[in-house]
């Protein structure tokens, strides 16, 4: 999450996934079991572990309707939602895998954090399609987006130059969680220079 404090606003994400839990007996824990991901979980000290599986069709379709991710803004003061948007694409996802390569915009589920700026601005890249998104934080409207090398799930952050007083966007793109994509860029955004 982030916050506008200016304006006492919240940003948060979220991810809408159902999941099937089940307990399984101890014997049937792997010693190298962590938790992290998805499947067993060990609680230690239990007679059990527990299995955690995202609720998936065969097709590795969410058995759900979406969106299964939003971001919304939170009035600090009244507790109260003031927007809340579907956040990104099936255009880097699919089933059984396959890209659909189609930017419909049902939501999909995030990871990371977004960044809040005082010019009203609020930039997320926390999704499963390729993309560093501008949202107004006024209305919660995308009015920006570019297209990265490989997914992020990073936060993105802003400086200022000391020598030339330019604001910059860094964002970090690793990979997305769901894709086999990976990469190590760092990519800047700033607005052109005026003339």
């Amino acid at each position: 999450m982030s916050v506008d404090p200016n304006n006492s606003l919240m940003f948060v994400n979220d991810m809408r996934l159902g999941l099937a839990n089940y307990m399984v007996p101890r014997a049937n824990v792997a010693k190298n079991a962590s938790g992290i991901e998805m499947g067993i979980v060990p609680m230690d000290g239990t007679p059990f572990g527990a299995m955690r599986e995202r609720f998936l069709s065969p097709l590795g379709i969410p058995c759900q309707k979406p969106p299964f991710g939003t971001m919304s803004a939170v009035d600090l003061k009244s507790g109260k939602i003031v927007w809340q948007v579907p956040v990104g694409t099936v255009e880097d996802t699919g089933p059984l895998g396959i890209r659909m390569h189609m930017p419909i915009p049902i939501g999909m589920p995030t990871l990371g954090a977004s960044l809040s700026t005082q010019s009203g601005l609020l930039f997320f890249a926390g999704t499963q399609d390729f993309y560093l998104r501008a949202f107004d934080t006024a209305t919660g409207k995308e009015i920006w987006k570019d297209r990265l090398p490989v997914g992020s799930q990073s936060g993105p952050m802003t400086y200022v130059s000391p020598k030339t007083g330019k604001q910059y966007i860094v964002i970090n793109a690793g990979g997305a969680r769901q894709s086999p994509d990976r990469g190590d860029y760092i990519i800047a955004y700033a607005l052109p220079d005026s003339q």
